[in-house]
């Protein structure tokens, strides 16, 4: 049912009614946490904002993450993930980029007493989130030198990529990594157990083209998942090996992990 509404209310329409909702949630329980903006202006995603990125932050601890790391969030949002390592990185440092200017003007405001934590706003088109943007995803160049990060990693960011934009920024971040580095990126992955997974809220039931397939033709950038031997291949090409692939319970409900699935690659040394 949840399904069949996203195809018949138009986007706009149904954000609308979320903020409303929001917003009277906003004036009858303000949140008060530090680095952590009203509903109604949080635009990331569904989800509990502090559940969501505590429990990444736990996914990167998991794999190594220590105060004295240099992390890069591509697509940083409002700073969800950044929350939860404000009092972590110590010695480290953290950049963060997003082509959505207001969560960049947001973050740089409420992360001001924060020296070691850098936020950016990349002009890059997206159709269902910049509009405005001039620069091609798939041309992007990270404005970080070769060898920045010891973690680079992406939370439902290339679930709202296509293929050759994605090509593009897994080159980047090949690049940016620290040799012995890893990323840590979420998919939506497609293979023989999600294609026969009944998720009425995620059915990937369009192709895209070769590789991917989203759940709406109409706006592609909604959602969409990719063939895993193609990401497979594409991680090879791109000179990171993939260490572990941790499969989500949006296509595996009985997965210890998150929704979306997550695959670590780790650049060579």
């Amino acid at each position: 049912m949840k399904s069949r509404l996203k195809q018949l209310v138009p986007l706009a329409i149904r954000q609308e009614i979320k903020r409303q909702i929001w917003r009277r949630e906003d004036r009858k329980n303000p949140i008060t946490a530090e680095r952590v903006p009203p509903r109604a202006e949080t635009f990331i995603g569904g989800g509990d904002f502090i559940y969501v990125g505590d429990e990444f932050f736990k996914v990167l601890r998991r794999h190594g993450l220590t105060p004295d790391m240099d992390v890069l969030d591509v697509g940083c949002g409002q700073g969800r993930m950044a929350r939860p390592l404000a009092g972590f990185l110590n010695n480290g440092s953290y950049s963060g980029f997003d082509i959505v200017k207001p969560g960049i003007d947001w973050c740089n405001e409420h992360y001001a007493d924060l020296p070691n934590f850098k936020f950016e706003h990349v002009p890059i088109y997206n159709k269902r989130y910049n509009k405005k943007g001039h620069i091609k995803a798939s041309e992007f160049v990270f404005p970080y030198k070769d060898d920045s990060f010891d973690i680079v990693f992406l939370t439902s960011v290339f679930t709202h990529m296509f293929a050759k934009d994605i090509e593009n920024y897994l080159s980047e971040i090949a690049r940016v990594l620290k040799p012995g580095g890893k990323s840590l990126i979420t998919w939506f992955i497609l293979n023989d157990q999600s294609r026969a997974a009944q998720n009425p809220y995620y059915d990937f039931a369009f192709d895209y083209d070769e590789v991917s397939k989203t759940t709406t033709p109409r706006r592609p950038e909604a959602a969409i998942a990719f063939d895993e031997d193609y990401l497979k291949k594409l991680y090879a090409d791109k000179n990171l090996k993939i260490s572990s692939t941790e499969y989500g319970f949006w296509a595996k409900p009985d997965s210890e992990h998150e929704m979306q699935d997550l695959i670590i690659g780790t650049k060579p040394t």
